[in-house]
């Protein structure tokens, strides 16, 4: 009597990851989205990993991965493509390369600075703040935080992008300090000694 054996290899190891910052994203969920025979799909802490059967032929086209980010509270804050046939929160990938790091954007959101001075600190009024890039081209991208209410500055909602995170907070166009959004609110609120 004889024992069929069968050995199965990766095809694919497929990473979300945040446009803005590079952190992998999940928890996860995933399937093929059409079922193939000898094929396997297993989510794992850093992404999700597809194997098949050695002895199962290679599609003439690259299969696609659904893959559902399952915490709420941050796929809310990531841009998803419209996927109607699929639950909320998911991204179909194309398993076309072993390697597979996709990435997603955030949401717009929002930085807002209130500025003191540093001896009574009354709202520091009246100044010019804007986010810097910290990473591309010269001259470096700026996003503008006008004064709201006095001494408090405020961004319009926007991407931040990796270019921005972090970003130099500039005062009067003096660097202030560093600064990062909180990518788990859509609204960061910092308060901030005006030292310059």
């Amino acid at each position: 009597m004889s024992i069929a054996t069968s050995t199965t290899r990766l095809r694919h190891h497929v990473r979300l990851v945040h446009a803005s910052t590079g952190a992998p994203i999940g928890p996860l969920t995933a399937r093929l989205t059409a079922a193939r025979h000898g094929w396997a799909v297993r989510t794992l802490p850093g992404g999700v990993v597809v194997t098949a059967r050695t002895d199962v032929a290679v599609p003439s086209t690259p299969p696609h991965l659904a893959v559902t980010v399952t915490d709420g509270a941050l796929a809310r804050l990531l841009v998803f493509p419209p996927e109607p046939d699929w639950p909320p929160y998911t991204l179909l990938v194309e398993l076309d390369a072993t390697e597979i790091e996709q990435p997603l954007h955030p949401v717009p959101m929002t930085l807002t600075v209130t500025l003191v001075t540093p001896t009574t600190g009354a709202p520091r009024t009246g100044r010019t703040v804007t986010a810097q890039a910290t990473k591309g081209p010269s001259p470096k991208p700026e996003i503008a935080l006008p004064e709201v209410a006095p001494g408090v500055y405020s961004s319009a909602l926007t991407e931040w992008t990796a270019a921005f995170t972090p970003a130099e907070l500039l005062v009067d166009g003096s660097l202030l300090r560093t600064v990062s959004v909180n990518g788990l609110s859509v609204a960061t609120r910092i308060r901030l000694v005006d030292t310059t």
